[in-house]
Order: structure tokens, then C-alpha cells, then sequence
């Protein structure tokens, strides 16, 4: 993959080393997992265990509305890991 140079250029899921060089430029790796690590607490998505990565379109949210550039109120971050087939079916009342 080349270096990516946009927003464009970066999977739904991006490492951190993407994310750095679109939103800080090239060489900023280090100083990116400084700030994400102050920002997570306020909004900024975490890595998602499971995709590897930082959903994309939620940081340019977070972004946008950290600069005052979407209305609304902003957008939720996911719960918590994710346990495949941990879902039970419900079980029917039947009721006479």
C-alpha cells in the first residue's frame, strides 16, 4: 500500500501510523499516540480490537465537531469489545 495522503487514501479502519501522516504529516507517529491518548478520554475513537484499527469516518467526526463544523449532537463510540456468539435467542411465553 502506498503512503496515504488523504482522508481518501485510508481504509474504513486505519493503524495509527496512517492516521499520523493524513492528520499531522509524515514523521509524527509518536507525537499522534501522545495526543490520541489525551483525546480518547474526550471522544476520540479507540483502536477497535477487533478491526485493528480506529474507524476512520468517526475520527474526522470528532474532528469536525471538536472545530465546530457538524451540528448536532456528537456521535456515539461503541460499548465495549465485541463476543461473537455470545447472543442467546429468547425464549417464547405462551400465554393461554
Amino acid at each position: 500500500m502506498k503512503r496515504p495522503t488523504s482522508l481518501t487514501d485510508l481504509p474504513m479502519f486505519a493503524h495509527d501510523d496512517a492516521i499520523a501522516i493524513v492528520f499531522m504529516g509524515p514523521g509524527k507517529t509518536v507525537e499522534w499516540r501522545q495526543i490520541a491518548a489525551l483525546l480518547e478520554p474526550r471522544g476520540l475513537p479507540k483502536i477497535d480490537p477487533m478491526m485493528g484499527g480506529r474507524y476512520v469516518p468517526a475520527v474526522k467526526r470528532f474532528f469536525d465537531d471538536e472545530y465546530k463544523l457538524t451540528a448536532g449532537p456528537p456521535s456515539a463510540a461503541p460499548d465495549g469489545p465485541e463476543e461473537l456468539g455470545s447472543c442467546k435467542p429468547r425464549r417464547r411465553i405462551l400465554r393461554v
